[in-house]
């Protein structure tokens, strides 16, 4: 079975005849790498395993040493994603929110020979006790209108069995050091899961 990545589905949104070529030469894209980024990532997973602060930013500062080299510039860039890491863990607390668990697999099957898979990076429970579930990014604009966040919204519902009004989807965005998130109307799902189905009978007829 073919498959692909959930954070390629824009992607595959926005010209699926392409990305279905994209597919069959083996060219979908890896965004993965040694990039501080990631080493923040990782930070962030260590803070959830350990609930300690400290321990994630030791764990940060440790992965970048080794990824990275000495020298002023990298110096002030891992000052300035450890303040973003505390942030990150700030409005977590004030949020209210619980964490449920990180790096969740995910698999949704589009038809017998496609499939999309991926990693929901942070799920929690939220201050009232539904689920919320948060993808990272660098940039804040414009999130809210991909597809893969009400797909997302459905997946997480009928996994743990809620309603979908008891399941919020977002972003920690890096530029504006915030946690932002939405929980779409069973319309809006409704109709996110009919286009997902187009697509990926579109990139079907071709692979």
């Amino acid at each position: 079975m073919t498959k692909f990545s959930i954070s390629n589905l824009e992607s595959a949104r926005q010209n699926p005849t392409q990305f279905a070529q994209s597919l069959k030469s083996k060219d979908e894209g890896w965004l993965g790498g040694k990039s501080k980024f990631s080493a923040w990532k990782y930070a962030v997973n260590e803070y959830h395993k350990s609930h300690d602060l400290v321990k994630a930013i030791n764990y940060f500062e440790s992965t970048f040493t080794r990824w990275f080299a000495d020298n002023k510039k990298n110096e002030r860039e891992k000052q300035n994603w450890i303040q973003i890491l505390e942030s990150y863990t700030s409005e977590h607390s004030k949020r209210g929110l619980t964490y449920v668990e990180h790096k969740k697999r995910i698999r949704i099957v589009l038809s017998s020979k496609l499939s999309i898979t991926g990693e929901i990076p942070i799920v929690n429970l939220n201050s009232s006790f539904g689920y919320a579930a948060y993808f990272f990014t660098k940039d804040s604009t414009t999130w809210e209108s991909e597809l893969k966040f009400p797909i997302i919204q459905d997946y997480i519902a009928n996994f743990y069995g809620v309603d979908l009004s008891e399941v919020e989807v977002g972003i920690f965005s890096i530029d504006a050091e915030k946690l932002s998130q939405v929980t779409y109307s069973d319309q809006e799902v409704a109709d996110a899961i009919k286009e997902l189905r187009i697509i990926g009978q579109t990139i079907t007829s071709i692979i």
